[in-house]
């Protein structure tokens, strides 16, 4: 074969081979793009949704803010996410007020472990109070945190809103038709009712704010219970098969404690000015 054949065939086979390698690396990007949207995948993804308007002074913050902490700590919430979720949760904290009053005071965090909930623990005791004040926009809180499902870096086949609140909604639009986009797009909201202030605000949530599969409202009679509440409410949230109520005393033992720890610490004038330290001790 004289050289004039061969350099076309040589010519032919190399942009073959070109053209093989671009579909190969459009394929390996478009796929990878794909994978990087989507995100580690998780069992649930969860946004804690805090009520800070004007009815929440600064001793019932910090027992919602410690309540929440010390339950990722809890044992038995841990192994609750260790056997309903092997993938781990992944877990952000709004806090809310007026219809146009959020903020995202914690971001996504991945909790598998007592050491991840330890960590989640601590950006939770670090958290400023970043709302405050105003009226219950409780439409607003679950629109915004509908959005932080769009910004979240992990994916999972169930996503839920845990709102509490200790009062119906007096800012911006009712909940309801917001309540109802959340569930058209698949978010549950749960909620879990403070009625310290508002004698029917748990019929209120019950009717107006909670929805979607498995939905369900707990109670808490005042913030002094607010640390129990919270811990059996997580754990009726991730257990299987979303799950059944707690029995009294199924390793939950320490509940009464958490609740006391959280509220001595609380009422104490010299914890306010060391919040964070409080669970440096375990």
């Amino acid at each position: 074969m004289t050289a004039t054949a061969i350099i076309p065939r040589l010519k032919h086979t190399c942009t073959k081979n070109l053209v093989s390698c671009l579909v190969a690396m459009v394929f390996f990007c478009v796929n990878t793009s794909a994978n990087a949207q989507e995100g580690r995948w998780v069992d649930l993804e969860l946004v804690l949704a805090i009520d800070l308007s004007s009815s929440v002074d600064q001793n019932e913050w910090e027992l919602q803010a410690i309540g929440i902490a010390e339950a990722f700590r809890n044992p038995s919430l841990i192994e609750t996410i260790q056997s309903s979720a092997p993938n781990g949760i992944a877990v952000a904290v709004v806090q809310w007020s007026s219809n146009n009053s959020q903020s995202l005071a914690v971001d996504w965090t991945l909790v598998t472990d007592a050491a991840s909930g330890r960590a989640l623990s601590r950006k939770i005791k670090h958290m400023p109070r970043m709302v405050g004040g105003g009226q219950t926009g409780i439409h607003g809180a679950i629109d915004f945190s509908i959005r932080q499902f769009k910004n979240s870096s992990y994916t999972s086949w169930k996503k839920v809103i845990d709102i509490s609140g200790d009062g119906q909604a007096n800012s911006g639009s009712g909940p309801g038709q917001m309540r109802d986009q959340a569930v058209a797009d698949g978010v549950i909201i749960n909620g879990l009712a403070i009625i310290n202030e508002e004698p029917y605000v748990d019929r209120y949530f019950r009717d107006k704010v909670i929805g979607g599969a498995g939905a369900f409202l707990m109670l808490a009679e005042d913030y002094d219970d607010f640390a129990t509440a919270i811990l059996r409410k997580l754990i009726r949230e991730i257990g299987p098969p979303l799950a059944s109520p707690l029995q009294p005393g199924l390793r939950h033992q320490d509940s009464k404690e958490l609740a006391s720890v959280a509220k001595t610490h609380a009422t104490s004038d010299a914890s306010r000015l060391r919040l964070p330290e409080l669970l440096g001790r375990r």
